[in-house]
């Protein structure tokens, strides 16, 4: 991501970048849902109440085969089993996996359960977890949105399977394709089919174009295997343009109607993969299908809209040394990055309106990266997404924050750099001219093996304050 300001080039006709005054607000650190005023049916038994909730919600992770395979939900006793550490997962927003807080605009394909969910599933817990009686089931009751159906157009599939090294628990691979098309098409909607469930933990699409040819050819096969290792990002010399990504439980994807990413001849498709292996290690030859309509058909284009902050993040307390200087830290990330690199912390200081002494109360363990967007001219928003690295705890994007009627874009109070998703949200979203977006990521560097200073660099061990906007192309 280390040249995400090429992107800025496309961006900078619809912002521009100033920096913001308050930035002290506090995060909210807890993801605990208060159900102490919920009421529940009296003696809630597993097969009446507790068993849709598990069905509905639990169970496509948590079955043989699937990523959570290794804690399956195939029985009644495995749950009653689990009961006291499902209760605690659920109250405290760990379980099912969904990032977002509820103070978020309504995002689609949520996850999460309600109060009422999360408090019957406690009462029942500290009951004992009594089953109750099997014929008091009923599934849980459904939307009755229809299952969202992809053409499979254009599929892209590994000709050779990639197997992960036996060394690691948790393996990032990139992998490049060619989709072969002679005419631009849009990309409408996508499914990714998982090959090895039991490993796929998550992935992410980006599209290229034809100046990434070289850098994907000289990473490619570097080790012998399929694609690249790419821990934090696909490694190129920019991150491409975002497109979609995939995580367990989730349906396939149709943009909103009458839109989509425009994809020309010449350009690459990268697939980055998260391989978790603690359960299994197996060949993968994972599939994306790609729904797709001719250019020629009057579909407005959609585009990624790249956002950024500085990243300083001092070493914590009780630690010191040449490491915890940020000349060191810029020193560092130029050797590996390569002299772009060196650059980068003050560009960004400089285009959000800011010096060191804005960041001068930054913690070791508290850390805050920050920036304001003007809006300069309307936008319509689809979706948001946010990225940091390992020593995240915190990420939040914020609609005119300190006007009279705030909204929460983005709120993820506590960050976990292993479910990173793009967001869409339920209704789009308009933004005018004069709106203001604030972004602010919080780190904790006490979370690091081997504290030091950290600025924006390319590596996971380094850090970022990234986002996009999934917006409609002005």
């Amino acid at each position: 991501m280390r040249h995400f300001i090429l992107c800025f080039l496309i961006f900078i006709g619809s912002l521009t970048v100033l920096a913001h005054g308050d930035k002290d607000h506090d995060e909210d650190e807890s993801k605990a849902a208060d159900i102490s005023s919920v009421s529940v049916p009296a003696n809630p038994t597993y097969h009446e109440h507790v068993r849709p909730i598990i069905e509905a919600s639990c169970v496509a992770c948590h079955s043989d085969g699937q990523i959570a395979g290794y804690a399956p939900f195939a029985t009644a006793e495995d749950v009653v089993w689990a009961a006291r550490d499902i209760k605690f997962h659920v109250v405290n927003g760990i379980m099912p996996p969904w990032m977002p807080s509820r103070a978020n605009l309504p995002l689609q394909n949520d996850r999460s359960l309600t109060d009422e969910e999360i408090a019957i599933i406690a009462a029942w817990a500290d009951d004992g977890a009594p089953l109750g009686d099997p014929h008091d089931y009923a599934p849980a009751a459904t939307d009755g949105i229809a299952p969202v159906e992809i053409r499979a157009d254009l599929t892209l599939q590994l000709d050779e399977a990639y197997t992960p090294p036996q060394d690691v628990l948790d393996d990032y691979r990139c992998f490049a394709f060619e989709p072969n098309i002679d005419a631009p098409q849009f990309i409408t909607g996508y499914e990714f089919i998982a090959d090895v469930v039991e490993m796929a933990h998550h992935s992410l699409f980006y599209l290229f174009d034809e100046g990434a040819e070289g850098a994907i050819q000289r990473r490619d096969y570097a080790d012998g295997r399929p694609g690249w290792s790419c821990y934090g990002g696909v490694g190129l010399a920019s991150e491409g343009e975002g497109i979609g990504g995939w995580a367990p439980g989730m349906s396939p994807v149709l943009f909103p109607s009458g839109t989509g990413f425009l994809i020309k001849p010449g350009q690459k498709i990268v697939v980055q993969m998260h391989y978790n292996l603690w359960g299994t290690n197996q060949p993968d030859q994972s599939r994306i299908n790609l729904q797709l309509e001719s250019a020629e058909s009057e579909l407005a284009e959609l585009i990624d809209f790249p956002l950024a902050a500085p990243v300083e993040i001092p070493c914590p307390a009780g630690v010191a040394g040449p490491q915890c200087d940020r000349e060191a830290a810029i020193e560092r990330v130029a050797n590996l990055y390569g002299e772009d690199a060196r650059y980068t912390p003050d560009y960004l200081l400089r285009e959000c309106g800011q010096s060191l002494e804005d960041y001068a109360e930054n913690s070791g363990e508290k850390a805050k990266g920050y920036c304001d967007y003007p809006i300069t001219g309307p936008l319509t928003v689809f979706g948001v997404s946010g990225h940091m690295h390992e020593l995240g705890r915190s990420f939040r994007l914020e609609l005119n924050p300190d006007g009279e009627e705030p909204l929460l874009l983005l709120d993820i109070p506590l960050w976990d750099f292993h479910w990173q998703d793009h967001y869409l949200f339920v209704e789009p979203l308009q933004i005018a001219r004069g709106d203001i977006l604030r972004m602010t990521c919080v780190w904790d560097n006490s979370l690091s093996d081997d504290p030091r200073y950290v600025v924006w660099g390319e590596g996971t061990s380094d850090e970022m304050c990234f986002g996009t906007l999934l917006a409609l192309k002005p």
